[in-house]
């Protein structure tokens, strides 16, 4: 196959595919899930995000009561955006034994800093294989959408 170079501004007609439609990973299912969870609130969902100079308020398996925390940096799968203020209110980091990451995600993640404001960041571990719809992720995020 001869080499084809494409002059400046020359769209690349040869590798065009049609936009993906079927969510067929755990982490696109566990998003449109939370996107059908949230419709109707005021509220951006982001992702994946690294949120620098943060408080945050770390939810775990283990510590279901919480720690509120002083962190240089922590990367979420998810942040939880108040539009108005463009500040993180809480962050989503899915885990569990059989959770990896999805590797279609640019490597690279966007940056939020939230310490201008100081605000408190809610960051929960949840595991997407015990939240099969956008009704449980609603009922498991209700406590902290306040």
């Amino acid at each position: 196959m001869p080499l084809r170079f494409l002059k400046r501004g020359e769209p690349d007609v040869q590798d065009v595919k049609a936009p993906r439609t079927e969510r067929s990973r755990r982490e696109d299912r566990f998003e449109q899930d939370l996107r059908e969870a949230l419709r109707g609130q005021k509220i951006e969902v982001l992702g994946p995000v690294v949120l620098r100079d943060v408080l945050a308020f770390t939810i775990t398996p283990d510590r279901p009561k919480g720690a509120l925390e002083q962190l240089s940096q922590v990367k979420v799968d998810f942040a939880l955006i108040n539009p108005r203020t463009r500040v993180p209110f809480a962050g989503l980091i899915l885990s569990s034994r059989a959770y990896g990451r999805d590797r279609r995600r640019p490597p690279t993640p966007t940056t939020e800093d939230a310490g201008a404001q100081r605000a408190i960041v809610t960051v929960l571990h949840l595991n997407p294989n015990l939240l099969p719809d956008a009704a449980a992720i609603h009922e498991a995020l209700r406590p902290y959408l306040s």
